[in-house]
């Protein structure tokens, strides 16, 4: 097991050694043979042009002439030049090469022929350094430099190579240490920005999560509030009412009985609503639409509700224009009509108003509810329509809920087709709008 940034480092510098050596190699090969043709080609013409030039300069009759260009020919070549008579003997030596032991030296004959008689007169025996140790020098020079060059490299690949995964692998670390903490329950994460568009995208996905884990810790905090103290209240009475009975402070007579009814309902309803936010596919979500008078429909809902608007002193405004049809369900219908009105009562403190309207145009049908209760906060709007989420204490002016109503709504509004909009200012009031198309 290894970690990402000395994988990198190795692989990156493995490359570039990789191709140095292949570089190297084939550079070293190939000056190699071209110095070597090169020797070869220069041993190969040179004694050649020497004798041409000295085949000239028998034609010169002057003796002494003759000898003095072949002296300083023999200095300016750096050649040692012999001559020959016909039995072998030595007429004429010219030494033009500096002494030097260690260096390589080639010895070459041709046999002098006159060229008016074309006859045979003596041998011409040139000796030159051939260069070999000059070329090996320079070959070892380049191969020095070459190794060099490959340190050079190496060193600068690591660097650049450490740089690299420096930068790749930090916010990779980053990331790591931040699901870390997450794992552990601590959602406020601090990510730098990467200029890796894969790493800034993994990044922005952490960030989301873990926004949507704290936001779900929240929520499952909420929960167990709520429904605590939902349950809290319905069982407690019930607890007193039957402790009462049994201790004969109360009587079992027909207003204890309903009473206790009451508590149970009470209790029933929120186990029912509880069981339903957790079910978004179940059978509650189905749909049966058939088509009805939606007008007379909501009148016959906000009739059921005046005994209680009455009781609790608000006052109802209908707005209903008649005759408005819908294909859709009506229990559905209902549920999201009635819960909006409840969440409106809970919304209002004294000298309350309810407003609730239905008009329609050439492509929808308006469901309004309009309330002069506190409102709701900008930053609280996206949140209120999610489970258990009860806005604040203020709210809830008349009577607790169990902060299920408006997701319900919701569930049910988008499950017909629909959509559901929020306009509220605290102080001022709230008016939830539900949208059906025709």
């Amino acid at each position: 097991m290894t970690s990402l940034r000395n994988k990198i480092v190795r692989n990156f510098v493995a490359g570039i050694f990789a191709c140095i050596l292949v570089f190297s190699i084939a550079i070293s090969y190939l000056l190699s043979v071209y110095t070597r043709n090169f020797i070869a080609t220069t041993e190969d013409n040179m004694p050649l042009q020497i004798k041409k030039q000295f085949e000239n300069l028998l034609a010169d009759k002057d003796l002494y002439t003759m000898k003095e260009r072949l002296g300083k020919f023999s200095k300016s070549l750096n050649i040692d030049i012999e001559i020959l008579n016909k039995d072998k003997e030595p007429v004429i030596s010219f030494k033009g090469r500096d002494d030097d032991e260690t260096a390589l030296t080639t010895t070459k004959s041709y046999d002098i022929i006159n060229p008016n008689l074309n006859e045979y007169r003596g041998q011409l025996i040139i000796t030159y350094d051939t260069g070999e140790m000059a070329a090996n020098e320079l070959l070892n020079n380049f191969k020095n430099s070459i190794i060099i060059a490959i340190v050079m490299s190496l060193s600068i690949g690591i660097i650049i190579a450490l740089i690299l995964s420096t930068n790749i692998t930090n916010p990779i670390k980053q990331i790591s240490d931040a699901t870390l903490k997450i794992k552990d329950g601590e959602y406020d994460i601090n990510l730098e920005e990467s200029k890796i568009i894969e790493l800034q995208n993994l990044q922005n996905n952490i960030r989301y999560l873990s926004r949507n884990l704290k936001n779900q810790k929240y929520v499952r905090k909420q929960y167990a509030q709520d429904i605590s103290h939902e349950l809290r209240t319905p069982i407690t009475n019930l607890q007193l009412y039957i402790e009462a009975i049994k201790d004969g402070v109360i009587d079992v007579d027909d207003q204890t009985l309903s009473s206790l009814l009451e508590e149970i309902h009470r209790l029933e309803g929120l186990v029912v609503n509880l069981n339903k936010s957790f079910n978004d596919n179940s059978e509650y979500l189905k749909i049966n639409k058939n088509e009805f008078d939606l007008s007379k429909h909501i009148k016959l809902i906000l009739e059921t509700i005046k005994p209680r608007l009455n009781k609790l002193d608000i006052s109802l405004i209908e707005e209903i224009n008649d005759g408005i049809m819908i294909n859709s369900d009506r229990d559905k219908i209902s549920q999201v009509v009635q819960n909006l009105i409840s969440n409106a009562i809970k919304a209002i403190k004294d000298d309350g108003l309810i407003r609730v309207s239905l008009h329609e145009d050439k492509n929808n049908v308006y469901i309004d509810v309009k309330d002069n209760g506190v409102g709701i906060t900008d930053e609280k709007k996206e949140i209120i329509f999610e489970r258990f989420y009860r806005i604040d204490d203020a709210r809830n002016t008349k009577i607790n809920g169990h902060g299920l109503g408006l997701s319900i709504s919701k569930n049910f509004v988008e499950s017909l087709g629909g959509r559901i909009k929020l306009k509220s200012k605290p102080g001022k009031g709230s008016t939830f709008s539900v949208i059906f198309p025709k």
